[in-house]
């Protein structure tokens, strides 16, 4: 499986480690109806970046079904058993699943004690801008219905219906903020809740409680993988794409969002730069499962 050299001939060997599947907890899967929640401040200033170098989240259309691909954990701790659940639930920072309708929708801000840390923007399973405030209360939020057409929710007081594969901006009432840092003083937001509604999606993630990454096959047969891997670099970096190549993975025929997780997964087994020594695994199901110590490429 030892393709041509890249272009400035540079390998490097990564050693890994093969454990039994059976050891491994299977990743959730299930088909439910997702929704999309961001509680954002744009009059802001931000001052917290959470930049990730790969988003959590990545959707995707494959062989005609609609997926949402957690390749880390997002599950919020609290999770019930997601055989039971109606309705999925992102936010800009953890996934919740709910075995009931209505119901009180997810925390929108994270935070409590020391003061609160508002988004100023962001993106689901992305990237996001904050600030930290000195105290804020959310507006409340409850999850009335949903179906494969619609969901509906208050928020405030007010009821608000949004139509699959939509996406609706709620203006709310304005409030007066205290940025913790001091600078500027207080000031006057004005909060926009960002609802989105894919609709029904094939959600795949990393098995509740475990903190393993979590990937899909790429055609990849790991009792075919060199041990130790002769890894190609480019300007002494991991070139993911000659690394495809060398194992056989025709980037060219999957989705380009896969192509995310691609490299999502060739940085988190084979980065020649990491002192930690890569443990995979490929399911019954096709996923392949990478378990390091210490690594994490946010």
């Amino acid at each position: 499986m030892d393709g041509e050299p890249p272009a400035d001939g540079t390998r490097k060997t990564v050693e890994w480690r093969s454990v039994q599947s059976e050891t491994v907890s299977a990743p959730l899967v299930r088909r439910v109806p997702y929704l999309e929640l961001k509680l954002e401040h744009p009059g802001l200033e931000p001052v917290g970046y959470g930049e990730r170098f790969f988003p959590d989240a990545v959707p995707y259309e494959l062989d005609g079904t609609p997926r949402v691909f957690y390749w880390r954990p997002a599950l919020a701790p609290a999770a019930d058993d997601s055989d039971a659940w109606q309705l999925v639930c992102v936010t800009t920072h953890e996934l919740t699943g709910f075995d009931a309708l209505p119901t009180e929708g997810p925390p929108l801000v994270t935070g409590e004690g020391d003061g609160t840390t508002l988004v100023v923007g962001g993106t689901i399973g992305g990237e996001t801008t904050t600030r930290h405030v000195e105290s804020y209360t959310a507006p409340p939020l409850s999850i009335d219905t949903c179906s494969d057409s619609e969901v509906k929710l208050t928020i405030a007081g007010a009821e608000y219906s949004v139509a699959n594969d939509q996406r609706r901006r709620i203006r709310l009432d304005e409030r007066r903020v205290e940025p913790s840092d001091g600078e500027g003083g207080p000031t006057t937001v004005t909060p926009e809740l960002v609802v989105r509604y894919p609709g029904r999606r094939e959600l795949h993630h990393p098995a509740p409680g475990e903190t393993y990454r979590l990937f899909p096959s790429f055609g990849l047969d790991l009792d075919e993988m060199p041990n130790p891997l002769s890894v190609p670099t480019a300007a002494d970096e991991l070139d993911d794409e000659a690394l495809a190549a060398q194992l056989g993975v025709d980037l060219s025929q999957q989705p380009y969002p896969e192509r995310v997780l691609w490299q999502a997964f060739a940085y988190t087994a084979f980065d020649p730069h990491s002192d930690v020594t890569p443990a995979l695994t490929q399911l019954e199901s096709g996923h392949v499962v990478v378990r390091t110590a210490t690594r994490d490429r946010s």
